[in-house]
């Protein structure tokens, strides 16, 4: 199938506010191997764990991004429909997973290509082109706090170069994420129980510990 290249000019993030399993996601979904979010809800209309952005090419759906920044680090996943990869969806994915780590006052991200994804050589590779390395845990990790670069803020009408911060309504939203993750009941282990435990908590080793891990 032939592809167009997808450029930031056409391409949208959107914050999903209330992500649920649906139409777009089961077209998208339906090409990615299903370890890739190995304990994501697939009933219809069910509302899913983490915080969630659609990609848009034109207004159509064509991939979606997922970040989990309870335990310190940001733990992130993306997927891309089949006819859009190679053309530039997935590098902009990343970037923006990146930049909401780094509005979140976050160091790293982090991923995990588990062993049982039919095309972990490649993935892997493609994560270590986009600037991450291996950890001794078999995770993938990328430092992208205290950079300095041009994200597209405007100050007076011009491209502002600096760290990415959040406006009220990306605050205030993450601020809401963030007591509510808070309140979730404990396990002996100091995990939070229940099943909305981001995809790749229980193959990943589990999350960082924030209290052995200052960086």
């Amino acid at each position: 199938m032939e592809t167009t290249a997808a450029t930031a000019a056409t391409l949208s993030w959107v914050k999903d506010e209330d992500p649920r399993w649906d139409a777009d996601r089961r077209r998208v979904f339906a090409t990615v191997p299903e370890v890739v979010f190995p304990s994501l809800p697939r009933r219809e209309e069910e509302q899913l764990p983490g915080d969630w952005w659609r990609v848009e090419d034109g207004g159509r759906v064509v991939g979606y991004g997922w970040l989990d920044d309870v335990w310190g680090d940001a733990e992130i996943l993306l997927a891309v429909e089949e006819r859009a990869r190679g053309t530039g969806a997935g590098a902009f994915t990343l970037a923006r997973l990146e930049d909401e780590a780094v509005a979140r006052g976050l160091n790293y991200v982090v991923n995990v290509v588990r062993d049982t994804h039919p095309d972990r050589a490649a993935v892997t590779e493609w994560f270590l082109a986009h600037g991450f390395a291996g950890t001794d845990d078999g995770r993938l990790r990328k430092r992208v706090g205290d950079r300095t670069r041009d994200i597209g803020q405007r100050n007076e009408g011009r491209p502002g170069t600096g760290r990415f911060e959040p406006d009220g309504a990306h605050r205030a939203a993450y601020d809401a994420e963030r007591e509510r993750a808070s309140a979730r009941p404990r396990t002996e282990s100091g995990q939070p129980g229940g099943s909305d435990i981001g995809p790749g908590a229980e193959e990943s080793g589990g999350y960082v510990d924030v209290t052995a891990h200052r960086y």
